[in-house]
């Protein structure tokens, strides 16, 4: 048995020595996929074309003001800004996401802001910002999933311009139901540690466990080898 803790102290070693070599350095923040994306655009279309107001999105990575957008689009297309077309969008809601992350050397820690840009008379950006926080789109959701959360953000525009007296309830029939029906429940902010080595550990858990039980076998095996074996009676 000393032999087995031995090597199982040995792996927990290595194992934790992957986990903090394991940092994730990088600070480049995740677009949403092309599909969310799409499907974003095609949503917000829809509620355009009952509503008469655009909605679109941008995801910038920098909490800054100053910072390049990482995914824009609108009811105007997936990669089409909102207040790229006066004609068609005389009037706009655009909910801004910006998101900085920190590699792992840094002090600083990640952070998240969202605000909500509008040419509208009949809502401010700063009413509909405090209502989608109020429904769950706080900084910390922007930080763990900033593509898919913005694009949750963005098909969530036409409901609280609703709310906020601004603009025709969107129908639940039909296409609107249907994508309506189709989004999922928002998931809960997750832990930081985890997002930046969750691979790395499941890694080191598994090389850990493989230690383990080749240790287990090789003990096993020396124990039938060590045994004394009877011997042959003489007849």
């Amino acid at each position: 048995m000393n032999t087995v803790a031995r090597l199982a102290g040995t792996f927990a070693v290595l194992a934790v020595a992957l986990a903090g070599c394991s940092t994730d350095n990088s600070t480049t923040v995740p677009p949403p996929t092309t599909d969310q994306a799409t499907e974003t655009a095609r949503v917000l279309a829809a509620a355009t074309a009952v509503q008469g107001m655009c909605y679109g999105w941008d995801l910038r990575a920098n909490s800054s003001s100053e910072g390049a957008s990482v995914s824009r689009g609108s009811s105007l297309g997936a990669q089409v800004p909102v207040d790229s077309d006066p004609t068609r969008c005389p009037e706009y809601i655009e909910v801004v996401a910006r998101v900085t992350y920190t590699s792992a050397s840094s002090e600083a820690e990640d952070s998240a802001s969202m605000t909500v840009e509008t040419n509208s008379s009949r809502v401010t950006g700063a009413d509909l910002a405090r209502r989608l926080a109020a429904i769950g789109f706080t900084t910390s959701v922007f930080i763990d999933e900033p593509g898919f959360m913005t694009m949750h953000a963005a098909l969530s525009l036409p409901l609280v311009t609703a709310e906020a007296g601004a603009a025709t309830p969107v129908p639940a029939t039909g296409a609107s139901a249907a994508s309506a029906g189709s989004l999922a429940a928002l998931p809960p902010a997750g832990n930081d540690f985890l997002r930046d080595r969750w691979g790395f550990l499941v890694f080191a858990g598994g090389f850990v466990l493989a230690g383990l039980a080749a240790a287990g076998i090789g003990v096993w095996q020396r124990g039938r080898v060590s045994t004394p074996q009877p011997a042959p009676t003489k007849r």
